[in-house]
């Protein structure tokens, strides 16, 4: 047997005695309310498994106990792992018999948790509830884990990907900052970043003597594809995902904009600079002009040397777009203790003091939008200063990602590992598509398939 598939087996048995020790023990009665009633309670544990950073495993903790204040019949046994294995130990704890109680439940895998009786649905605990109004969550959070009219968990966030500039950078430049209300064109984009690109003799990418190979500032980092292919009117698949769409003429411009930047401009990082440097770390140094940014950079970037802003991605259609992420909290079909894990997530999701202590940790927006709206808008002291494009991209300019319209994400990672022949310019997107189109569609007939048989099962 391998290393790895010894160390995740000790893992599991790890995580299932650490979940077994103090989990489902005791019976609640399973409808109980908030702790706030004169009948004692039974003692009641709920294991909650997730992914963080230790900075927000430190939070979470924290929040926990708030909880568990404000329930005192309940015990949070709250276990965490790398982000990167969470979704293999998840499957394996609950092909175990080990499902916690509540966990995070990415929206691509909402649908195939809740053909496989994974999820718990949540409709009539939201229905009854009084801990919070669900018209006041974000539409675009709820719906991620809304299938049929039935909810099945609780937005720990919303993600907006939004675009940050240096604003410093510009002000040295002689260049008008980005209006966070329009986007810049293509041309205008390219036309800024050339002459925010520089190389090591100060001239900049507009100039004939600009040496491609000394650049010590970029125009930009890294592009990602899909705000290029959502702000030139295309996509990557139907509406009803049943169709691949990257041989759409709008979405061969798309990738042929995203790949000029780097071989034609020159005013993103080449393969090999990125493999020196990444781009997160050119724009924490100050050396990148424009950059991605989502809320959960917010902290790390109050600590920069250099002052920054938002602005919306560029748009070669006048129509900007990007993604909006997401994880939700999950309630496992199996829990001994429904009310109590419902309790649970709908406290770490919309309780407004816990919103709060996030918004002002900087990890992330409020999924509270009355929140959002005044006390995140109007936190002046904290950057960036132009937040309303965040809620911008929550409310009207946020995509889903491609592959949450499909069972499973296969298909659009054959796309991601491939399409790197683009970047680097071994193959035209003319021909990229060409070749990759029947490949991915063949992918996501299976994925159909697959949901299909689910569901007949």
């Amino acid at each position: 047997m391998k290393k790895s598939n010894l160390l995740l087996m000790a893992l599991i048995l790890v995580l299932s005695m650490a979940l077994s020790a103090c989990g489902n023990n005791a019976e609640s009665g399973g409808n109980a309310a908030s702790d706030n009633g004169n009948k004692a309670k039974s003692k009641v544990t709920i294991n909650l498994v997730a992914f963080a950073q230790p900075h927000e495993q430190e939070m979470y903790t924290a929040l926990i106990k708030k909880y568990e204040e404000k329930y005192s019949h309940v015990k949070v046994n709250y276990v965490t792992t790398p982000p990167a294995d969470y979704n293999t130990k998840l499957q394996a704890m609950i092909a175990g018999g080990q499902t916690p109680d509540v966990f995070y439940a990415s929206p691509e895998n909402v649908s195939f948790m809740v053909d496989t009786d994974q999820l718990l649905d949540l409709t009539p605990f939201i229905e009854k509830t009084d801990l919070f109004n669900v018209s006041n969550i974000w539409e675009k959070g709820i719906s991620k884990y809304t299938r049929d009219g039935k909810t099945y968990a609780l937005p720990k966030d919303v993600g907006p990907f939004a675009y940050a500039y240096n604003k410093t950078l510009f002000e040295k430049a002689g260049l008008q900052t980005p209006d966070p209300k329009k986007p810049l064109s293509w041309d205008e984009y390219i036309a800024l970043a050339k002459k925010l690109t520089l190389d090591d003799k100060g001239n900049n990418a507009d100039s004939p003597d600009v040496n491609p190979k000394k650049i010590v500032q970029y125009g930009a980092g890294f592009w990602w594809h899909e705000p290029a292919v959502w702000g030139n009117g295309a996509d990557y698949i139907s509406e009803d995902g049943t169709k691949v769409t990257i041989d759409d003429p709008k979405f061969i411009e798309s990738l042929q904009f995203v790949a000029d930047l780097r071989n034609v401009h020159h005013v993103v990082p080449s393969a090999e600079d990125e493999s020196a440097m990444g781009g997160y770390t050119r724009w924490l140094n100050g050396t990148v002009a424009m950059f991605p940014m989502g809320p959960w950079d917010q902290a790390a970037f109050w600590e920069l040397n250099f002052d920054y802003d938002l602005m919306p991605w560029p748009s070669n259609n006048g129509t900007w777009g990007t993604w909006l992420g997401s994880q939700g909290f999950g309630v496992s079909a199996k829990t001994k203790n429904p009310q109590e894990a419902f309790d649970l997530a709908a406290f770490l999701s919309v309780d407004p003091d816990i919103q709060r202590e996030a918004m002002t940790m900087g990890l992330q927006v409020p999924n509270l939008i009355d929140m959002a709206k005044d006390e995140y808008l109007n936190m002046t002291d904290k950057k960036p200063v132009s937040k309303q494009v965040f809620l911008d991209v929550i409310e009207t300019n946020g995509h889903d990602q491609p592959f949450e319209k499909t069972y499973d994400r296969e298909w659009f990672d054959l796309f991601n590992s491939s399409v790197t022949q683009v970047w680097e310019g071994k193959q035209t997107p003319e021909q990229f598509v060409k070749e990759l189109q029947p490949k991915m569609q063949e992918l996501v007939d299976k994925a159909i398939a697959k949901q299909n048989k689910a569901q007949e099962q």
